[in-house]
This record gives structure tokens, sequence and C-alpha cells, in this order.
């Protein structure tokens, strides 16, 4: 219980998260995020999905079986593209693909790739 109660604070800190901002993101009461934080009750199974997702992490990582903090974070711009992406027919995502390596090459030619 010690592991996902300190991994939950420690990413609250980093991010900036209030307890009131989460609880509000939770939808669960001030008293009753500060009971889970405190060690003093087991996050469920649904509150426990709902908490890393808010927190841009793996349940894996909030039990203590991953090391890996932010293995779901992505820009919000880049979850839009992959959507668009995975949308579209198996032709379409061919063409894109290759519109994305011309451009990669083009801006490799003008010295603007990563």
């Amino acid at each position: 219980m010690e592991t996902i109660t300190q991994r939950i604070l420690d990413l609250m800190k980093d991010q900036n998260i209030s307890q009131k901002q989460m609880a509000n993101a939770l939808q669960v009461s001030g008293s009753t995020l500060n009971n889970y934080l405190k060690g003093r009750r087991w996050l469920n199974l649904n509150l426990l999905r709902r908490t890393s997702r808010y927190l841009h992490t793996s349940s894996d990582y909030l039990l203590g079986l991953s090391d890996e903090k932010y293995p779901l974070y992505r820009p919000e711009d880049e979850l839009k593209l992959l959507h668009l992406y995975r949308s579209l027919p198996p032709q379409g995502k061919r063409f894109v693909l290759q519109q994305m390596k011309q451009l990669e090459q083009l801006c490799r030619l003008c010295g603007r790739s990563k």
C-alpha cells in the first residue's frame, strides 16, 4: 500500500496537482482521496484505472510492478494524429506514411529534423 500512495503523491507533486484537483478529476470527495493517500483505504480497480489515466502513468507503475513512470504520456497533438491515422483505411495509411517520409527528408534538407 505504501508504494501506491507514495507514487501517487510523487506524480501529483511532479505535475503540480493539488488534492482538490485530483479529487475533482476522480469524482471523489476530498476526504475519500485523503483516505487513499494516507493508506487507510484501497483503490478499487475502477479508481485505479482513472487515477493512472489522470496521472499519465500505468497501473503497473502505481502498483510497483514497473518503474517506468510515464509510459503512456503522449502530447495531445500526437494523440489526435494517432486517432486520425487509426481511422484510415489501409490505402490511406500507406499514403500518410509516404507523405511523412517525404516531409522527414525535406526537414533534413532544411536542417530542421530532430
